[in-house]
């Protein structure tokens, strides 16, 4: 059996798997355990494909699956569980953010008997909206999940062999490996790095993409959203039971109705926007649901290249 299997998800990124070889090409010799570069191509536009195959030609431990679309990067990173021969795997991204300089520290944690050793990035040169939002998204997901996961770590991450067979026992359409990364629990320890810029391209996250993922992470974490609204519903029905009293024994007593017609039109804009909100909250998990029912492949497999 492989020692490391070295896990790429690529998809447009002509630009950057050649160096990014040459990096690994000059790290993995030298760390003395046998290894693989398993690429999960997910239907790159550019040349990224045939870019991989030339380089298989020179080096043998490349292997190659293509993807018949882009699935996203989380299927994309299950594929590649579900191939790798290694003893432990490593997901890695292709753009140089994780840099490939802290694998030998990878390893040398799991050899003192850590199942999982993640990377925790200490400086991100990411933009300020980025680095903010995902700031305030591993806030909001440590609040209401029953498993947290470490602030600022990513996927870049070595995982044991028992790890990797129980994630490949999470077939959930609605994948949010970092929140399944903390779920399926093990032995685990921290490095910190520094993460640089994306070295070329753009990346194949936009905020669109980004948005729907923390939706998925935070709907997957918990039911503490739908609970919070069973728990407003009952403080305002309490409230709302006493302020009719209030109104019923004013008029009663004292013989005044209570005006006010403007206040009644917010009051009522402000309650169907909480139920509009309520109702959007459940259509997520009821959309989800429904994704889980109609039972899809999370992927779909085009080409094999030296597997």
């Amino acid at each position: 059996m492989t020692d490391i299997s070295l896990i790429i998800p690529v998809m447009n990124e002509e630009k950057n798997v050649g160096l990014l070889l040459e990096k690994l090409e000059a790290i993995m010799p030298a760390a003395k355990k046998t290894y693989e570069y398993l690429f999960i191509e997910g239907g790159s536009e550019d040349s990224t494909l045939n870019i991989l195959q030339e380089k298989a030609k020179t080096i043998p431990q490349i292997k190659i699956i293509s993807l018949s679309k882009s699935f996203g990067k989380e299927a994309s990173l299950l594929c590649g569980f579900d191939y790798a021969q290694g003893k432990a795997a490593i997901p890695i991204d292709a753009d140089l953010q994780d840099p490939p300089e802290i694998i030998p520290e990878f390893i040398k944690k799991w050899e003192e008997g850590n199942q999982m050793v993640y990377g925790v990035r200490k400086i991100r040169k990411d933009s300020f909206l980025k680095n903010t939002l995902s700031s305030f998204f591993y806030k909001i997901y440590n609040l209401i999940s029953d498993y947290p996961i470490p602030y600022n770590a990513g996927d870049y991450r070595l995982l044991d062999r028992s790890v990797i067979e129980a994630l490949k026992n999470c077939r959930e359409r609605n994948l949010f490996m970092k929140g399944l990364f903390g779920w399926v629990g093990f032995k685990t320890d921290s490095i910190e790095f520094d993460r640089p810029k994306r070295n070329a391209g753009n990346t194949g996250l936009p905020y669109k993409k980004l948005w729907n993922l923390a939706l998925d992470g935070i709907f997957s974490a918990s039911t503490l959203p739908l609970r919070i609204w069973t728990y407003l519903g009952a403080i305002i029905a309490i409230f709302s039971a006493f302020y009719a009293f209030f109104i019923i024994t004013k008029t009663l007593i004292l013989g005044k109705d209570t005006p006010g017609y403007a206040s009644l039109a917010v009051l009522i804009l402000f309650f169907g926007a909480l139920q509009m909100i309520s109702v959007g909250i459940l259509g997520e998990y009821i959309g989800r649901i429904y994704k889980e029912t109609k039972q899809r492949p999370n992927y779909i497999i085009d080409k094999k290249f030296n597997i």
